[in-house]
C-alpha cells in the first residue's frame, strides 16, 4: 500500500508565457504564466521504500504544459525512519528543487 506523506507546490515565479515572439506587439498587454516547483513523497510500506518526485510545470489559464528549463527527479530512499522525519527530508528537498528551479529560469523569460 502506498501512502503519500509530503506533497507541496511553490510558485516559482512569473514568467513571459509568449516569449520572445510577442516583443513585436508593443502595445499589447504582457501575457505571464506562473512557474510551480511540485515535490511528492509517497512511502511503499510493503518494500518500505520513500520515492520522492519532483517537477516543474508553467500554470497558464488552465494549462499546465511542462518546461524545459528544470528537469523532473526521483529519488528512491530507505524508508528507515519516522514519517515525520521522511516528510522532513522532502520538505527539505522540495526547498532546495525551489532554489535550483529559479536559478534554471533563463533571464529573458522571468516577469
Amino acid at each position: 500500500m502506498v501512502k503519500v506523506i509530503f506533497e507541496e507546490e511553490t510558485e516559482v515565479g512569473l514568467c513571459d508565457y509568449e516569449g520572445a515572439a510577442a516583443s513585436s506587439f508593443k502595445y499589447a498587454e504582457p501575457d505571464f504564466a506562473a512557474l510551480y516547483a511540485h515535490t511528492q513523497a509517497s512511502v511503499n510500506g510493503r518494500s518500505g521504500v520513500l520515492r520522492i518526485e519532483q517537477r516543474c510545470y508553467l500554470r497558464h489559464g488552465d494549462d499546465v504544459p511542462d518546461q524545459t528549463w528544470v528537469a523532473p527527479k526521483m529519488s528512491l530512499e530507505p524508508a528507515a525512519m519516522s514519517e515525520e522525519e521522511m516528510a522532513s527530508l522532502a520538505q527539505q528537498m522540495h526547498r532546495q528543487y525551489v532554489q535550483e528551479a529559479r536559478g534554471k529560469i533563463p533571464a529573458r523569460f522571468l516577469a
